[in-house]
């Protein structure tokens, strides 16, 4: 149910359209947002909710959310901009070489 490229979306706005990083990550965030509503009602109609998981992951998603606000809103534009460009970076050599294990695994 989700979206995906989110992070893509935020190097598109800020990239292409000359879209400033905060608001570029307001506009990912919203259609984050929708995406989680959705998939939360479709989720719960499926009753594959757990919900002392789901109550946990809430807590600490909104605690993390406030500390990550409290934090950017110290950060200056440009550092944060090369910060979450690092973090898409790292995030994507991950994602690159445990793919190329999965598939050397596949092979043998």
């Amino acid at each position: 149910m989700g979206v995906g490229g989110g992070g893509l979306l935020v190097v598109y706005l800020t990239l292409a359209r000359d879209i400033a990083q905060y608001d570029a990550q307001r506009i990912n965030l919203i259609f984050f947002i929708a995406a989680s509503a959705a998939s939360l009602i479709i989720h719960f109609l499926r009753r594959k909710i757990n919900f002392l998981a789901f109550l946990i992951f809430a807590v600490m998603g909104s605690v993390g959310a406030i500390a990550g606000s409290l934090i950017a809103a110290r950060v200056s534009g440009g550092a944060l901009r090369y910060l979450f460009g690092a973090f898409l970076i790292i995030c994507g050599l991950i994602s690159f070489f445990k793919g190329s294990k999965r598939a050397a695994a596949h092979e043998k």
